[in-house]
């Protein structure tokens, strides 16, 4: 009857010993699976905060552009203001320069003031600005031209017939649009009541 119990005794030990691994077993594996879920959450964290990163870093690259770009366009047009406060003085020359002058004395003045003139156009053009200055004939541009007066012409119409006063670009920025005289066709009613006038004549 002992060795039945001790029998029975050691069968269940050696159950609880058997099923001692598989609790440890299952155990680990408990651990193990919330050690993967936190891995997991760690890479999408670290998923996250990379991509933020990237994020802010494309902003800051976007953002010193960004500033550059402002900074070279103000280096750029730094010089509108002064070219705006300078047109009087460029339009005095250009006058001065046009007029028909007899005496040598004046002619000589004259000569001066051109060779001024042209150092002062060489400056402004090494600081970007161009001179609009459109031929007689040339087709009107409204982009770079301003008509203050018409005149009737048999001939084109919109062509320039005199230039008042010449415009100013600064790189792809109108200063001041060029001051010209433009040709349009006779009116019909001009040609119409000339037309009665000489068959009334006749």
């Amino acid at each position: 009857m002992a060795d039945s119990e001790k029998k029975v005794e050691e069968e269940v030990k050696e159950t609880e010993e058997e099923k001692e691994p598989l609790n440890m077993k299952a155990s680990f594996k408990k651990k193990l699976a919330k050690k993967d879920e936190e891995l997991e959450k760690a890479k999408a964290d670290m998923e996250h905060w990379k991509n933020e990163y990237y994020k802010a870093y494309a902003d800051m690259a976007n953002l010193r552009k960004d500033i550059q770009k402002d900074h070279q366009e103000v280096i750029k047009y730094r010089v509108e203001g002064l070219v705006d406060n300078l047109l009087p003085v460029l339009d005095a020359f250009d006058i001065a320069l046009k007029a028909e002058v007899k005496n040598e004395e004046t002619k000589n003045y004259l000569l001066g003031f051109k060779y001024v003139y042209t150092q002062l156009l060489q400056v402004l053009e090494g600081e970007g600005i161009q001179v609009i200055e459109p031929s007689i004939d040339s087709k009107f541009d409204e982009k770079t031209m301003h008509a203050v007066e018409t005149i009737e012409s048999d001939g084109e119409e919109h062509l320039v017939k005199k230039v008042n006063l010449k415009g100013y670009k600064l790189y792809d920025h109108l200063v001041r649009a060029a001051m010209v005289v433009t040709s349009v066709k006779h009116k019909e009613e001009n040609k119409d009541t000339k037309e009665t006038t000489e068959e009334k004549v006749a």
